[in-house]
């Protein structure tokens, strides 16, 4: 009974260890897909990161050759966005229920676009 009792053991002492192996295996083999993923999304952001560039160049020299100043529509841009938003931010001060409002309808409008 002792032997049969000392065999279960060393069996399950095995058993354990294999699965602790296997475990580990399956760990380190999650973490090089993870890995590759990594590399790969990342070689594919870039890769996008440099089409966006080469299109946005490509536009710019495109209105630069029709005469649009490009980076003087970049100021005036800028220069609007933030008049725009100093006009937001003083409505937001003087009428605070109504831009609550207002956010409220247009999130409702926004979510019943979404779910359809």
């Amino acid at each position: 009974m002792a032997t049969t009792a000392a065999s279960a053991k060393r069996q399950a002492s095995a058993t354990v260890r294999r699965a602790k192996a296997e475990a580990s295996a399956a760990a380190d083999e999650a973490v090089d897909r993870a890995a590759s993923a990594s590399r790969s999304a990342s070689r594919e952001a870039d890769a996008l990161m440099r089409s966006a560039e080469e299109l946005a160049a490509s536009v710019s020299d495109k209105l630069k050759s029709v005469g649009v100043d490009t980076d003087k529509m970049a100021d005036v841009a800028k220069e609007q966005a933030g008049e725009l938003q100093r006009l937001i931010e003083d409505e937001i001060r003087e009428r605070p229920l109504r831009a609550l409002g207002l956010a409220a309808a247009v999130g409702l409008f926004v979510g019943f676009l979404a779910a359809r």
